[in-house]
């Protein structure tokens, strides 16, 4: 059964601005979870970023995320 994984990733903007944004993907582990995430960012031909964290959902997040398997989905 796959879990949802919260993962932030940081972008630099020309200007020196750092934007962060984050993911919920549902996946085995967490490496997995990286993996799928940098695969459909890599389809998007979306580059210069860096995965800084991907940390398990806790159960009361992941009961609000309802993430079906192989799912990626950002975070408002």
């Amino acid at each position: 059964m796959q879990w949802p994984f919260k993962s932030t990733i940081r972008f630099a903007g020309q200007d020196g601005n750092v934007v962060r944004i984050q993911y919920a993907v549902s996946a085995m582990s967490g490496s997995e979870a990286r993996i799928e995430l940098e695969r459909r960012l890599l389809g998007h031909e979306v580059f210069g970023y860096v995965v800084e964290e991907v940390v398990a959902a806790t159960g009361q997040e992941a009961a609000q995320l309802k993430l079906p398997d192989g799912c990626v989905q950002l975070l408002g």
